[in-house]
């Protein structure tokens, strides 16, 4: 079995405390449970010495959460999780490797419910962010090709829906997360009285 540092297992172990932030976010919002002071961040003086056997202790009480959730939802989680989960034992002959390919497992049921509930979690919070960070360098470029932008609501979200967003993400804050548009997109939605976009100068300059 390879070595892995400690500085490593602790990283890891971190990751799996914010996945556990995650699940307690959900868990507030369906109101079954979830403790919020357990939402405050560990330094990482705190995660040094954890062990591989630690962080699969962790895991295996992060699916217990999820699968109960998902019960509640009444949704199919991954079922590789729920056979690691009937085993209902940390080992300490598990790999690294294989509790990452849990994790990842993990991360993408909590995503779905996430999804399903609306919920921007602390795990892809900061990719909406970077998302919407990028979209807005792009919308002050259209505007200083084109002038004023399409600011009406009512003119805004039925061109979200020709174009397939069903629903606004927020961030923690309460702030509306611009969707993940190309150029293209942007210009048929924000540029007023736009003509033909294949064709717009623009373009070119935004992207």
């Amino acid at each position: 079995m390879a070595i892995i540092s400690t500085k490593t297992l602790a990283q890891f172990y971190g990751v799996l405390l914010y996945k556990k932030k995650d699940i307690i976010a959900i868990q507030e919002k369906l109101g079954i449970g979830g403790n919020v002071n357990q939402l405050a961040v560990h330094p990482d003086s705190e995660l040094m010495g954890k062990t591989l056997a630690d962080s699969y202790e962790l895991l295996l009480e992060l699916v217990g959460d999820l699968i109960a959730i998902q019960e509640n939802l009444n949704i199919d989680g991954n079922p590789v999780l729920e056979v690691e989960y009937q085993s209902n034992e940390a080992s300490t002959d598990i790999s690294f490797g294989e509790i990452f390919n849990l994790l990842m497992y993990l991360e993408e049921d909590i995503i779905a419910i996430q999804d399903e509930l609306d919920i921007i979690g602390y795990s892809n919070q900061e990719r909406a962010e970077e998302v919407d960070k990028n979209v807005r360098a792009q919308l002050r470029k259209l505007e200083e090709f084109h002038g004023p932008l399409e600011d009406d609501p009512g003119g805004i979200l039925p061109k979200y829906g020709e174009m397939g967003v069903k629903k606004i993400l927020f961030t923690g804050d309460g702030l509306p997360l611009f969707p993940n548009f190309t150029p293209k997109q942007l210009h048929e939605i924000f540029v007023k009285n736009s003509a033909s976009t294949d064709q717009c100068p623009c373009l070119v300059y935004v992207s």
